[in-house]
């Protein structure tokens, strides 16, 4: 009977060990890059209107989002965690319509600017979130995670000389997929990236720290 009595002891102190050799509360702030959920409906006015592209997204990322990210976790064990990510994400762009026409060279087209414009489009987003680690190894973890929650679009669009203009809010389903992230770091701050699609962006950088 003292047997059983240890037995259950030591599992019971074993369990409590282990429960208390990672913190449950995590807090993440990133920033994400790349192709977003929300590019569709840039891309829609754009062709709507016909518009080239002139420079948009500091002249590197094309229709694209930057967004910024604040994250809260609750983990439960050493592989899941539950909670939610609330974000901003913007994208402005300067555009230009224009006619081509033929130049003295043979085959050779200029375009003539008839007029100018720009998009700006801002999303918010919230959503609750599912992350599982699925290898631990020393500094280093290796996890997928899957959000899904709504997102609000603001975008407008205007002509400098047409009389044209666009400016409409939409609510939209949210959600960011995550296949693979990279954690690296030392309790309690830690550093992580991530690639997957949603409304975060591909490619997310950031920071954590656990509580």
């Amino acid at each position: 009977m003292y047997r059983l009595v240890l037995l259950a002891l030591f599992c019971f102190f074993t369990l409590a060990v282990d429960a208390q050799s990672f913190h449950h509360h995590e807090f993440s702030s990133t920033l994400g890059f790349g192709p977003n959920m929300a590019d569709k409906e840039v891309r829609h006015v754009k062709d709507y209107y016909d518009m080239q592209y002139q420079g948009e997204c500091f002249g590197l990322l094309g229709d694209s989002f930057v967004t910024f990210n604040l994250e809260y976790h609750y983990r439960f064990d050493w592989h899941w965690a539950a909670g939610a990510i609330v974000g901003w994400g913007r994208s402005e762009g300067s555009y230009h319509r224009c006619d081509d026409i033929r130049t003295s060279v043979e085959d050779s087209y200029d375009c003539f600017i008839r007029d100018r414009g720009g998009i700006s489009s801002r999303v918010f987003y919230l959503a609750p979130s599912v992350k599982y680690d699925w290898f631990l190894k020393g500094k280093f973890r290796l996890y997928s995670r899957v959000a899904l929650g709504a997102m609000r679009q603001h975008t407008t669009f205007e002509y400098k000389m047409m009389e044209a203009s666009y400016d409409e809010v939409k609510w939209k389903v949210a959600y960011q997929l995550t296949p693979i992230g990279f954690d690296f770091g030392i309790e309690p701050i830690r550093v992580y990236s991530e690639l997957g699609y949603g409304c975060q962006g591909v490619f997310i950088i950031g920071a954590r720290v656990a509580l």
